[in-house]
């Protein structure tokens, strides 16, 4: 008879551990309350404020010829305001419980069957989750850069200014860029994100989270987008190259490194070109200029400025943290070959010093042998 297997000790409830594991179902049960409330009368209008996007604008009603009911459009096009903030919560519900799916039934298996370091695979995790996020992000925003017209025809992004009406897609990218960037503050709390991690971790958050929100704010949302649809493209390649690599695949890593070094720098190049011709010759040539945030207008002469600088500075900043890397995979791979010659000329010591006594044995075996010959 075998001995029965201990069962494992569930932690008590509304423990650290307890909400840790269990997040994903606590969340999406949230989240299924919120929607069920739309069933009811008395909680039906604080539950449209979560799950339906806010501040739409009413299209032309039609009419069924047969029936003469009016018949309601759903809204295409949206303003923006400050009840954003209750669908950016809800939406940041659904983010999580996605979350944890990708990281259960995805990240989870592939890192268990490669058994990774507890810092590798802590980096492996966020690549996965990174990637798949840029992935997504750099299609959606390639979608709405097309059905906007943002590029070739660049003057779009300035053009018409205050661009107070988003239509639904474009509305629904830049909440969901919020809601994605503000749950990452407490995943750092439900992955048990290591202590070295989490400065930086909280430091790219907030970049990503404030000129999203900036952007969004002040209607400078269109050169977000196309900065954004840019932007992912680079950060997905990175993750997807830094996954391979952990996976010990080294020559598809190294491929694509090596492309992700030459296009990060012209991605940069091009976010800062487009930065400087939108706010400084762009928005500054438009005649309706000056500060009045009633009408949506942000054209002023110091927000113009500061907007220009921070973008500047931010990929000023991301290149010179890309300098920093390159000098740093130099000098690791310097130190990885030295390590080799020094495991190498040992041996080959060893190697000669054996020929030597080999060498040296037959040597005074022939003389032996000679001697002998002479004996006889």
């Amino acid at each position: 008879m075998g001995m029965p297997r201990k069962k494992s000790k569930s932690p008590p409830i509304m423990s650290h551990e307890f909400v840790i594991q269990n997040h994903a179902d606590i969340v999406s049960c949230t989240a299924i309350v919120i929607i069920l409330g739309l069933l009811f009368e008395a909680t039906a209008k604080i539950s449209r404020l979560f799950v339906f996007l806010q501040y739409g604008l009413k299209q032309d009603e039609e009419v069924n010829e047969e029936d003469d009911e009016v018949i309601e459009k759903f809204p295409v096009d949206f303003n923006r305001g400050w009840f954003d903030a209750f669908t950016v919560i809800f939406q940041m519900l659904i983010v999580i419980v996605v979350h944890a799916v990708i990281q259960e039934y995805i990240i989870d298996k592939m890192s268990r069957k490669l058994h990774l370091s507890k810092t590798k695979t802590s980096k492996f995790n966020e690549s996965g989750q990174l990637s798949m996020w840029s992935a997504v992000s750099a299609i959606w925003a390639g979608y709405c850069v097309h059905q906007s017209k943002l590029l070739p025809n660049v003057s779009a992004l300035w053009e018409e200014y205050p661009h107070t009406v988003l239509r639904w897609e474009n509305k629904l990218f830049m909440l969901i860029q919020l809601a994605y960037w503000l749950h990452m503050f407490p995943e750092l709390y439900l992955q048990k994100v290591r202590k070295e991690e989490i400065s930086t971790r909280i430091q790219y958050y907030c970049l990503y989270f404030f000129f999203i929100f900036a952007a969004y704010f002040t209607n400078f949302w269109k050169l977000c987008i196309v900065t954004l649809a840019l932007h992912y493209p680079m950060e997905c390649l990175f993750h997807v190259s830094r996954m391979l690599y952990f996976a010990e695949k080294d020559e598809n890593a190294q491929i694509g490194f090596r492309v992700w070094t030459f296009l990060y720098p012209v991605v940069r190049f091009l976010i800062l070109s487009l930065t400087v011709l939108v706010f400084w010759f762009g928005f500054g040539n438009l005649a309706e200029k000056g500060f009045d945030p009633a009408s949506g207008n942000f054209n002023s002469g110091l927000i113009r400025t500061s907007a220009m600088a921070a973008m500047c500075l931010l990929q000023l900043w991301l290149m010179w943290r890309f300098i920093q890397l390159r000098f740093r995979r130099q000098r690791d791979q310097k130190q990885a070959a030295q390590a080799l010659k020094k495991k190498s000329t040992p041996a080959k010591a060893k190697g000669g010093k054996s020929k030597q006594k080999k060498s040296i044995e037959s040597e005074e075996d022939n003389k032996v042998s000679n001697g002998k010959l002479k004996r006889s």
